[in-house]
């Protein structure tokens, strides 16, 4: 998807705030990330690097109107007691799961409760490690339902991005926080992002609770944009949720240099690149006929293909496409519901699967989804790649679960999933909800019949929603409406 909008430096007319007192000890609820009680202006320019090493203290950055809270609070200690969990694909109940840390310390069943733990209640509820959604734009959370049935080119021209010229940090912000609380509620405890204002996708994501691969989109319309993406890299490297990454827009939309220059920031830095490659017909057709090469092969040719690239939908690829992304390590992110909605086309992911490319899924944004459920794409994905292949036995659920999971955690180097030393990146589902009977084969109702019921999310071992209660869920929701009559008010 494409991105415009006016961008400006906005950090170097910004300060860095720490805490200096001691904040309120009583008993706060699971997670809770509390706001600093006294505050001490320091001086930061464009290029440092904040503290934010320096222990579990709390700081904030002042960007116009809007105050950002980047919480460094102490790991909670929980027990999750008389939990249901998957292994082998099948139903394990009665098990517990001690979190210490941020870590998966202990599983099994009838664990002691130890000091310091914070008890949740698991009965009747199943136990998933995190889903990764690989590819969004979430501050356009904001235009969801904003143009809708309309051609790729026109959506774009006419509609997203003059709109996205009058985007401000503080509509990024909220928008952000508008797409997190959707996250948390599907179970997503990591995402990977390209969009304008970085620092401010990464603030608001942070104080969420979430992880994030975060890159602000680079295209040579906006060069400026460029010189921008290392100083970024730098502020947010060292941070505990946030992996800073870099995100060339497009082989169409960024020229050669462009893309070589991103190319050796993300080779210094060992950070991810996240590009959206061979989304359309026309994409393709027009490499061909210019270059002699599709999509895929000219950036080989740059040496943009390697383990640390995320390639973005890759509708239409080549079987040599496909096996020149599994020689190189790439992976691959399948967005089947928003390619289906702007009629973009099909992936060929039994091709990619032959090949043994490292299939994953992302939902893109709000407003060509039009939401950011893995369940949902899960299920689509599953269905349309069964009927472009005429068969039902093209992928099973067991498979389509992976994209979501294991093969997402590959992707991005995630130490997760259900095992003692992993990241504690959990959500606890309800199962006593009418598309979970009869409890026969879970994974399969998972990816088919799933129709809600996350009842808690963990991130890191905080806690995010607990019984579908999500801390300042009602004012980040007033605020983005806000956002969005702000925005329209000019169409």
């Amino acid at each position: 998807m494409n991105s415009r909008g006016a961008m400006h430096h906005w950090f170097a007319r910004s300060a860095l705030w720490r805490r200096t007192k001691a904040q309120d000890q009583r008993r706060r609820p699971l997670g809770y990330l509390s706001t600093p009680s006294c505050l001490e202006s320091i001086d930061l320019k464009p290029d440092d690097t904040p503290p934010l090493k320096a222990g579990p203290k709390t700081y904030t950055l002042s960007v116009k109107s809007t105050i950002f809270f980047i919480f460094r609070a102490n790991f909670s200690r929980m027990l999750i007691k008389n939990v249901s969990i998957l292994q082998s694909g099948h139903l394990v109940l009665g098990q517990d799961i001690r979190i210490k840390e941020g870590k998966i310390e202990q599983i099994g069943p009838e664990l002691q409760k130890e000091r310091g733990d914070e008890e949740i209640k698991g009965k009747g509820k199943l136990a998933i490690p995190g889903l990764v959604n690989c590819h969004t734009h979430l501050a356009m959370s904001l235009l969801r339902g904003y143009a809708d049935d309309m051609e790729l080119m026109p959506w774009l021209e006419e509609k997203i991005w003059p709109l996205e010229a009058r985007l401000t940090e503080e509509d990024v912000y909220w928008g952000v926080k508008l797409g997190c609380l959707e996250l948390i509620r599907f179970g997503i405890t990591c995402y990977n992002d390209m969009y304008y204002f970085p620092d401010v996708t990464a603030q608001a994501t942070k104080e969420m609770g979430l992880r994030g691969f975060i890159s602000g989109v680079v295209f040579d319309m906006k060069p400026e944009l460029l010189s921008q993406v290392e100083p970024f890299i730098k502020r947010w490297k060292d941070d505990e949720l946030i992996r800073p990454a870099v995100g060339p827009h497009a082989a169409y939309t960024c020229s050669e240099e462009t893309l070589l220059r991103a190319k050796e920031i993300a080779d210094r830095h060992q950070a991810m690149v996240h590009m959206h490659i061979s989304e359309t017909r026309k994409e393709v057709d027009g490499f061909l006929l210019s270059r002699g090469k599709s999509p895929v092969e000219y950036l080989d040719s740059l040496g943009l293909l390697n383990s640390r690239l995320t390639a973005i939908h890759c509708v239409w690829l080549s079987e040599e496409d496909c096996y020149l992304l599994e020689k190189r390590k790439a992976n691959v992110v399948s967005c089947t519901a928003s390619n289906l909605k702007l009629a973009s086309g099909i992936a060929p992911l039994n091709t990619l699967m032959k090949a043994g490319v490292n299939v994953c899924l992302g939902t893109d944004s709000a407003c060509s989804n039009n939401n950011l459920s893995l369940f949902e794409d899960m299920k689509v994905t599953a269905i349309v790649q069964k009927n472009a292949y005429h068969t039902p036995a093209a992928f099973t659920a067991e498979q389509i679960w992976q994209f979501a999971t294991e093969n997402a955690y590959r992707a991005f180097g995630l130490n997760n999933g259900m095992s003692v030393g992993a990241n504690a990146d959990l959500a606890l589902i309800d199962l006593k909800k009418p598309w979970f009977y009869p409890q026969s084969n879970i994974v399969s109702h998972l990816v088919y019949s799933m129709a809600g019921g996350v009842d808690t999310t963990i991130v890191n071992g905080r806690v995010l929603m607990q019984n579908g209660i999500i801390p300042g869920e009602e004012e980040i929701l007033e605020k983005a409406q806000e956002r969005f009559i702000r925005l329209t008010s000019e169409d």
